[in-house]
C-alpha cells in the first residue's frame, strides 16, 4: 500500500512538471486559457443573451376603441425574420421590418370588430436563426358603440365612370354595411375595406381613414389573418376626414366637411347611396 502510494505521488509530479514545462514553452498562462474558453463560449448560440419582447400593450388590463400596438423585439432588426401579432391565438398581422407595427408603421389596432371582454393579445419573433419568445396580455375591450338607427345596415352604391389607376373606385356595384364594428366597403368582386367610423355630434362623422381593423373579411397569402385594411390609404394612418350625413326616404347623402381625404375616396363616399331592402 505504502509502495503504491508513493508512485501515484511520483506520478503526479511527472505530470504537473510536464504541465509546468509546456506552459513555459507555449507561454500559457491560466488566466489566458479561462479567457479563451469564455471567448468560446460567448460567441457559440448557447451563450447568446436571452431573446425578448414586449409590446405597448403590456402592463393594461382594458384597452381602448383604438391604441398603437408596437411591438419591441430584444435584438436588432438585422437578426428578426418576423414579429407576429396575434389576437386570441389567431395570426393578424405580420411584420417583417422595424419599427414593428400592428397594421403597418404608425397604424392602430381597432378593438371595435371584436367581442367586448377579455381577450388575448400576443406579439412574438422569429429569429433569423430560429429562436422564438412571446408576450401574451389579456385585456378587456369596450363595448363598440352603435352607429346612428338611421344610418345602421346595408346601403348600396353603383359607380359608373371608375378608374382604379387614379384612385377612383371600379366600375360597378359596391355595398356598404353600417354596424358598431365600423363601415364595411365590398368592392365589385365582393372584397374591399373596412373603415373606423365615429360619430362626435348629431348628423356629423369622422372616417379614420387607414386604420388597422383587423376584421378577417377575406385572406391573402401575405395576410394569414385576413387583416381588413383602407386601400385607399395605401394602409397609411392617414388623416381623418370629417363629412355630414343625411338619410332620405332611401337615399343616404354624405357632405365632406374637412380633412385630407385619399385620392379616390372623397368623390366615392359622397356619391348617391341607396339602403338595400
Amino acid at each position: 500500500m505504502a509502495y503504491r502510494g508513493r508512485l501515484v505521488s511520483s506520478g503526479l509530479a511527472a505530470y504537473l512538471l510536464s504541465v509546468s514545462l509546456v506552459c513555459v514553452t507555449a507561454a500559457c498562462s491560466p488566466a489566458g486559457s479561462s479567457s479563451s474558453a469564455h471567448s468560446a463560449a460567448s460567441s457559440s448560440p448557447a451563450a447568446a443573451a436571452p431573446l425578448t419582447i414586449t409590446s405597448t400593450l403590456a402592463g393594461r388590463t382594458s384597452l381602448p376603441h383604438r391604441i398603437h400596438w408596437q411591438a419591441t423585439p430584444s435584438v436588432p432588426g438585422a437578426d428578426v425574420s418576423e414579429v407576429d401579432f396575434l389576437i386570441d391565438g389567431k395570426v393578424y398581422w405580420v411584420e417583417h421590418n422595424a419599427p414593428y407595427f400592428y397594421g403597418s408603421d404608425g397604424n392602430y389596432l381597432v378593438t371595435s370588430f371584436l367581442t367586448a371582454g377579455p381577450h388575448t393579445f400576443t406579439v412574438k419573433v422569429v429569429t433569423t436563426t430560429g429562436r422564438t419568445a412571446s408576450q401574451t396580455v389579456t385585456a378587456t375591450v369596450p363595448v363598440a358603440p352603435a352607429p346612428p338607427a338611421a344610418l345602421a345596415g346595408t346601403w348600396w352604391n353603383f359607380q359608373r365612370q371608375g378608374n382604379p389607376a387614379s384612385g377612383s373606385p371600379p366600375t360597378g356595384y359596391w355595398r356598404l354595411v353600417v354596424s358598431p364594428a365600423g363601415w364595411r366597403i365590398y368592392d365589385t368582386a365582393g372584397t374591399g375595406d373596412m373603415l373606423d367610423v365615429v360619430y362626435p355630434a348629431p348628423g356629423q362623422l369622422v372616417f379614420q381613414t387607414g386604420m388597422a381593423t383587423g376584421h378577417p373579411l377575406y385572406g391573402t397569402a401575405s395576410q394569414p389573418g385576413g387583416l381588413d385594411l383602407n386601400g385607399w390609404c395605401g394602409n397609411d394612418p392617414g388623416t381623418p376626414v370629417r363629412y355630414h350625413w343625411s338619410v332620405t326616404a332611401h337615399g343616404l347623402s354624405l357632405h365632406y366637411e374637412g380633412g385630407q381625404p385619399c385620392a379616390g375616396f372623397n368623390g366615392f363616399m359622397t356619391s348617391a347611396w341607396s339602403r338595400v331592402r
